[in-house]
């Protein structure tokens, strides 16, 4: 069965999933009433200097200077920094680190006053690509995967993996069989009865009438 790539939008399960992710983040003045927020608080209000965890749909409404919260960059993405300077991404499984390891850090690049986290998105994903042909190459569908695969990059996965196949079958002449569509097929049945009606006969899919005494 086709299916559609993966557009990110406010109706995708994928994006619903990204966005439910808690991110932590530094008070930076009091908020009134606001003390629900922290499970550790002994107030009422939220006091500045304390942590919390909130969820990126909730971030993401914020201005990126907004002057209550201080978003901080995840650990995954400090853990993959060393790797992409040096060229070394391709040995991480990126699943084990976060299932949706790139839209988790587009969402979060514009609240990085560091611009790290972009940065370590970009060059991840330009180094992984070279990796993701050749393991797709060297991959049957009948084939078990052993990488563990970021979102993103699953989808990529399984269309190179297809592709190969259809490439593979096209060399091998296995696929030259051109069968018709069921909109051409059905088009035909119709000229056909429509033909068979003007000559003055029955359609052959029609139940024959019995003659009347």
């Amino acid at each position: 069965m086709y299916t559609h790539s993966y557009f990110p939008n406010y109706y995708a399960v994928e994006d619903i999933f990204v966005t439910q992710e808690k991110v932590e983040c530094k008070v930076n003045t009091k908020l009134l009433k606001m003390g629900f927020l922290d499970p550790g608080a002994e107030s009422d209000d939220l006091n500045a200097g304390r942590t919390v965890n909130l969820p990126l749909w909730y971030i993401k409404e914020l201005r990126v200077n907004n002057p209550y919260f201080t978003i901080n960059v995840p650990e995954i993405y400090k853990n993959v920094h060393k790797a992409v300077c040096e060229a070394e991404t391709t040995h991480i499984e990126l699943g084990k680190l976060h299932p949706y390891f790139y839209e988790y850090g587009r969402y979060l690049t514009p609240y990085d006053r560091n611009h790290v986290v972009g940065r370590i998105v970009f060059e991840t994903m330009r180094q992984r690509v070279r990796h993701l042909l050749d393991i797709s190459k060297n991959t049957t569908a009948e084939g078990k995967r052993e990488h563990r695969l970021d979102d993103v990059e699953q989808k990529l996965f399984e269309s190179g993996v297809k592709t190969n196949i259809l490439f593979t079958n096209w060399l091998q002449m296995k696929s030259n069989k051109i069968s018709v569509s069921e909109l051409v097929h059905e088009h035909s049945k119709k000229r056909k009865r429509n033909q068979l009606e003007s000559d003055g006969t029955s359609s052959p899919d029609q139940p024959q009438k019995r003659p009347t005494i």
